[in-house]
C-alpha cells in the first residue's frame, strides 16, 4: 500500500478565496483606494490612529439605494493600489475599521509610522466622519464625504483639515457602479489630505 500524502491548502489563499467570494455578491461592497503619488520627501513621525463616527445619519444608503443593493452586512471588501501597480485585496471590514486601515496605508506610504495604542506616538491622528452616503436616482450613484483630520498630543488638538467631497457615476452595472463610485469618493477625499501641512501646523 503506497503512504498517502495530504496536499494542506496555504490559509492566507483559504482567505482570499472566501473573500474574492463576498465581493462578488451583494452583501460585501468593495471599496478600492488608490494611493497618490508621492510629491515630497518621507514625515519621520509616529501615530496613533483613532476613529469617531460623528455622523448625523448613521446609515450608508439612503431608501432608493438601498432598494437597488438589497442584502448588504455594513462590511466592506478593502483593496488597495499604488500608481502604476495592480490592486491587492487587504481583507472585509466595517466602516470604522475601513477608515482606519485606508488612512494607515496613506500615512505609511508619505514616511509616518504607525503605533500601536499602547505605544508612545509622537501624536494621535484622529479621524472624524461627519457624512458618508449613497444614493441613487435617474439612472446614477451620487455619494458625499465629510470629515475632520486632526492630530492631537495628551487630548490637546495641534492641528485640523476638513474635507468635502462627492462623486456621481451612471448606472450601467448596478452594483459594480455603486463600487466605483464609492472608491473614487474615498480615494480623492483620503488624498486630499495635505499631510506635510498638517504635521507643520502641529510643529512636527
Amino acid at each position: 500500500m503506497k503512504p498517502q500524502t495530504r496536499k494542506w491548502v496555504p490559509i492566507a489563499w483559504v482567505v482570499i478565496g472566501f473573500l474574492a467570494a463576498a465581493c462578488a455578491s451583494s452583501n460585501v461592497l468593495n471599496v478600492q483606494y488608490k494611493l497618490p503619488a508621492l510629491a515630497s520627501g518621507p514625515i519621520p513621525r509616529s501615530v496613533v490612529i483613532a476613529f469617531e463616527d460623528a455622523r448625523k445619519n448613521p446609515a450608508l444608503f439612503t431608501p432608493a439605494a438601498r432598494e437597488e443593493l438589497e442584502g448588504f452586512l455594513n462590511v466592506y471588501a478593502l483593496t488597495v493600489s499604488k500608481p502604476g501597480q495592480a490592486a491587492e485585496l487587504k481583507g472585509a471590514y466595517p466602516l470604522g475599521p475601513l477608515f482606519t486601515e485606508i488612512l494607515r496605508y496613506r500615512l505609511e506610504d508619505s514616511g509616518v509610522k504607525v503605533v500601536e495604542p499602547a505605544a508612545n506616538a509622537d501624536v494621535q491622528f484622529t479621524l472624524v466622519l461627519n457624512e458618508f452616503q449613497l444614493d441613487f436616482g435617474d439612472r446614477k450613484w451620487s455619494s458625499s464625504i465629510a470629515y475632520s483630520a486632526r492630530l492631537q498630543k495628551n487630548g490637546a488638538p495641534l492641528s485640523e483639515q476638513a474635507i468635502v467631497g462627492s462623486a456621481e457615476r451612471l448606472m450601467l452595472m448596478k452594483k459594480t457602479d455603486a463600487e466605483k463610485v464609492l472608491g473614487e469618493l474615498v480615494s480623492d477625499a483620503i488624498n486630499q489630505l495635505d499631510l506635510k501641512a498638517l504635521f507643520r501646523q502641529a510643529g512636527l
